[in-house]
């Protein structure tokens, strides 16, 4: 794909990795719907710095958990621009959720902010998107290949993104490919027990936290890359490979 002059939607776009991704769409010459939920001004923030690079961006208000909202982020994005060649699903959550203490409100969430946001924003964009041989690009984790203690519901949420993504990128062949990267440990969350943070970095064969950088570079690879579609590419400095020594 041709990232120049296409035309995005990048759900969770405000801040974090969905900001870095628009930016970088940005400065390939993509135009980008930057979707938020509830961060305004970092969408705003977000905006500017995508438009100064010199292409057009907007920002649009869902929650795309819920099927008419996602479904009219993507109807905004044609209505404004008239087509779409790129869909970054992005939005999710990422919360501990000790198996004892899981709640039935607990488990629905972490579905519905990181499957049910990527399904409903899919479906409603598959096709425009077929209409421009276009891609879509999800976020998963490597916790879906290799599941985290007292992370339950996220890893399962994420495996099921996995499969997600392998069933559109057979549902919408050949017209659409369909990827996801699976990033692994960059930008901890705030708070983050820091001797946690470097046990985690010890354990990358290459020593090191990724960076946001790091990720919109595999987004930006995968949707350029016409000849790949159903993979889930590891953006982790080689964290699934750690093995301990015995």
């Amino acid at each position: 794909m041709e990232l120049r002059d296409a035309i995005a939607v990048v759900t969770g776009g405000a801040r974090r990795l969905g900001r870095a991704t628009v930016v970088a769409l940005a400065r390939s010459g993509c135009h980008v719907v930057v979707n938020h939920h509830q961060s305004p001004e970092a969408a705003a923030d977000t905006v500017r710095e995508a438009q100064a690079l010199g292409v057009r961006a907007e920002a649009f208000r869902a929650d795309v958990r819920e099927r008419d909202r996602a479904h009219a982020l993507i109807d905004f994005a044609i209505a404004t621009f008239g087509r779409l060649d790129l869909l970054v699903a992005n939005a999710g959550v990422f919360r501990r959720t000790p198996m004892a203490d899981v709640t039935s409100d607990d488990w629905d969430d972490m579905m519905r902010s990181n499957l049910d946001t990527l399904f409903y924003c899919a479906q409603r964009a598959a096709p425009h998107l077929r209409e421009r041989r276009g891609a879509i690009v999800a976020f998963a984790d490597v916790a879906a290949i290799r599941p985290w203690v007292d992370y339950i519901p996220y890893s399962i949420a994420k495996s099921c993104v996995v499969a997600l993504v392998r069933d559109l990128a057979r549902e919408l062949a050949p017209q659409v490919r369909v990827n996801a990267i699976a990033p692994g440990p960059v930008l901890f969350p705030d708070g983050f027990d820091p001797a946690l943070r470097q046990r985690e970095i010890d354990r990358t064969l290459l020593r090191r936290a990724g960076t946001a950088q790091d990720i919109a570079d595999a987004v930006l690879f995968l949707a350029r890359s016409d000849y790949i579609t159903g993979v889930v590419l590891p953006v982790d400095g080689g964290r699934l490979l750690y093995r301990r020594e015995a």
